[in-house]
C-alpha cells in the first residue's frame, strides 16, 4: 500500500490532479483521487484500488451466484484480492511463475498456468482475473481451462485492455515452430514483475465475446461503464457464463 502511494505521488501531475466523492467499489471509502489522466492514475484514497480493480469489484458484487461462493482469482495480491478476502468466499489465489508446474508452491504462493490448471472439473462458482489474458500465450486454451473448472452456471468475470472499435490483434505468430513478433514488442507492468516486465501477446477487441463462446461459454458480454464513472476512466468488464449443455471446440 505504501509503495503504491509513493509510486502514484512520483507520477503526480498537478495540472491533472482531481478528487471526487464517489464511494470506492471495493471498500466504500468516499474519496477518489486522480493523480494523472490514466485509468491507473485513479485511486481510492483508502485502499488504493485503481479504476480497473474497482470496476471488476463492482461487477463481482452484482454477479455473485451465492452468498458464500467458491472463488478462484488468478493473482495473490493487491486491492482486489483484499476485497475478495472480505467477501465471505472460499478463496483460492495463484500466480504464474515460469518453469514451475501448476499446483506447486513458489514459497507460499500457489503456481498455476491458466493454460493447464491443476484443479478438478467444476471446482469454482466464480473465476476472476485482472489484466491477465493478454499475457497468456494460448488464451483460448486458458479460456477452456477456466470453463472446465467452473461449476455449471458459474461465471467468469475479468478485465483486459480492450478496443471496443476493432477486433483482436495478435502481436505474434508461430512460424516454422517458433513464436515470432509480427508487431513491435509490447510490455506491460505489474506488481510481481515490475515495470515493463510482462510480454503482451495480443490487443483484445470486440470479438473477445466470440473467442469465449468458441471456448465453451454459453454467454459472454462486455459490460461498459457509464461515461463519467471514476473521472471517465471506468473500464469495461467481460462476463461469461457456463451452462450445462455446451461443448467446446477442439
Amino acid at each position: 500500500m505504501i509503495s503504491k502511494a509513493i509510486d502514484q505521488l512520483k507520477q503526480l501531475k498537478l495540472s491533472e490532479l482531481a478528487i471526487n466523492f464517489t464511494p470506492c467499489y471495493l471498500c466504500s471509502w468516499p474519496l477518489q483521487i486522480k493523480f494523472y489522466n490514466n485509468e491507473m492514475g485513479v485511486r481510492c484514497a483508502k485502499c488504493g484500488a485503481s479504476a480497473v480493480s474497482q470496476m471488476l469489484g463492482k461487477e463481482f458484487k452484482r454477479s455473485r451466484v451465492t452468498n458464500h461462493p467458491v472463488v478462484y482469482e488468478l493473482s495473490s495480491r493487491g486491492a482486489f484480492v483484499r476485497f475478495l478476502q472480505r467477501q465471505g468466499c472460499k478463496l483460492t489465489l495463484s500466480e504464474y511463475f515460469d518453469g514451475i508446474p501448476s499446483g506447486e508452491l513458489h514459497g507460499e504462493i500457489l503456481c498455476q498456468n491458466v493454460e493447464k490448471l491443476s484443479f478438478p472439473d467444476q471446482s469454482f462458482d466464480i473465476c476472476t482475473s485482472l489484466e491477465v489474458f493478454e499475457h497468456v500465450e494460448n488464451d483460448l486454451a486458458g479460456f477452456r481451462e477456466i470453463h472446465r473448472v467452473l461449476k455449471v452456471n458459474g461465471v467468469f468475470i475479468f478485465t483486459a485492455p480492450i478496443n471496443l472499435e476493432a477486433n483482436t490483434v495478435e502481436r505474434t505468430e508461430i512460424i516454422a515452430g517458433k513464436r515470432i513478433n509480427t508487431m513491435p514488442p509490447e510490455f506491460h507492468s505489474d506488481s510481481l514483475n515490475g515495470v515493463d516486465g510482462v510480454f503482451c501477446y495480443r490487443n483484445y477487441g470486440l470479438d473477445i465475446v466470440s473467442r469465449l463462446k468458441r471456448s465453451g461459454f454459453n454467454t459472454a458480454q462486455i459490460i461498459t461503464p457509464e461515461p463519467n464513472v471514476l473521472f471517465g476512466f471506468g473500464r469495461s468488464v467481460i462476463l461469461a457464463t457456463k451452462a450445462s449443455s455446451v461443448t467446446t471446440d477442439s
